[in-house]
């Protein structure tokens, strides 16, 4: 025969029945669970197994793969007959000989072309004068900063984007609290009630983007979302004229694993949000199914403003549609213990004035 031992949930110890509440009781916390209770609770373990749901399967859109290059791995700008260094990733550059912009098609077109893109909208000049304002009275920068000449550096990127769609059914558990205290003339009591919370609901994801470049980093891109996509319109390789453009070089296959991570964020957040009246709630285990999964390829607009301090790489990036602006800055170390020691000084200054106004002199 097997032996079975009940557990209190809340704190571990052992669990015996109660006749008189016809409830199973925990003597170390003092918690009463009826058996309807338990038994939820023990499925709840049981499927914690389920944790990471199962694998989801996407559609790809097209069969992405590098673009096909010369045996010298050079092209011909089409303006002045010069060779173009430029890698499998190269979807448009910049002839350095006549500053023209060559588009090269072997990597936008065919199978290679993105589904969808968003052209810029924030200009260049807009995008000059958004940095330059932002880091306009920042008197720790170094100083190429101060003297403006970091402005030639911004320049625009499409940046290569996965966006996933799938329709999903999420589940996810929380261990939740309420407390509340009171005192009489010799004790002060704190009583503490735990809960398990569960929710489940259908969600539809559109369009969740992961970006495709080792280049950028992953925190940034994010941060500068989102992109309206009521501006998204099917590839045309006019629109990367004037702008720098590189193929993915993290394919669609790699970017599942973030993506289905931020499906996890949002279908939690959305299902944490109808848990309501409790003084703490913690995710206790998540489930997500999806499926009718595709994956789109994109371009997406963003101003790029990258260098190196100290051996230490900093970017800064300018969303080209909506404007909105994300990243780290530079500081001078210099600049910085100089107006240290500056206001150093001053203070002591100010104190010694303050002494001998209060105390005459004497400090």
């Amino acid at each position: 025969m097997d032996f079975v031992q009940y557990k209190c949930p809340c704190c571990g110890a052992a669990l015996r029945f109660s006749p008189g509440v016809q409830k199973l009781s925990c003597g170390s916390c003092g918690n009463e669970y009826d058996l309807e209770t338990l038994r939820q609770y023990e499925q709840e373990e049981r499927g914690s197994g389920r944790e990471n749901g199962q694998e989801l399967n996407w559609e790809y859109q097209k069969e992405a793969q590098g673009a096909k290059r010369t045996e010298e791995g050079k092209y011909i700008c089409p303006s002045c007959g010069a060779e173009i260094e430029a890698d499998e990733n190269t979807v448009s550059t910049t002839c350095p000989y006549c500053d023209n912009v060559v588009v090269i098609r072997a990597s936008a077109t065919g199978i290679y072309e993105p589904d969808v893109m968003i052209p810029f909208q924030i200009k260049g000049d807009q995008a000059r004068q958004m940095l330059d304002n932002f880091c306009r009275g920042k008197r720790l920068l170094p100083k190429n900063f101060r003297d403006r000449s970091y402005l030639k550096n911004l320049k625009g990127y499409y940046v290569p984007y996965w966006l996933f769609d799938c329709d999903a059914s999420a589940e996810m558990s929380f261990n939740a609290t309420r407390s509340r205290a009171w005192s009489d003339s010799e004790y002060d009591y704190l009583e503490t009630s735990y809960y398990l919370v569960n929710r489940a609901g259908g969600m539809e994801f559109y369009h969740v983007p992961v970006d495709g470049s080792t280049e950028m980093d992953d925190d940034t891109t994010e941060s500068i979302e989102p992109f309206d996509y009521g501006a998204l319109t099917d590839f045309n390789p006019a629109y990367l004229a004037g702008y720098e453009t590189d193929k993915y070089d993290v394919d669609a296959k790699a970017a599942e694993g973030r993506a289905k991570e931020r499906l996890y964020r949002s279908a939690e957040q959305v299902l944490r949000g109808t848990v309501s009246g409790y003084d703490t709630v913690a995710v206790k285990h998540r489930y997500l199914d999806a499926k009718n999964g595709k994956v789109h390829y994109a371009l997406f607009p963003v101003w790029m403003f990258e260098t190196v301090y100290h051996d230490k790489k900093y970017q800064f990036a300018i969303n080209g549609q909506t404007g909105k602006m994300v990243g780290e800055l530079p500081v001078d170390t210099g600049a910085f213990w100089r107006y240290l020691c500056g206001f150093t000084a001053i203070g002591t200054v100010i104190c010694s004035i303050l002494g001998i106004l209060l105390f005459g002199g004497v400090l």
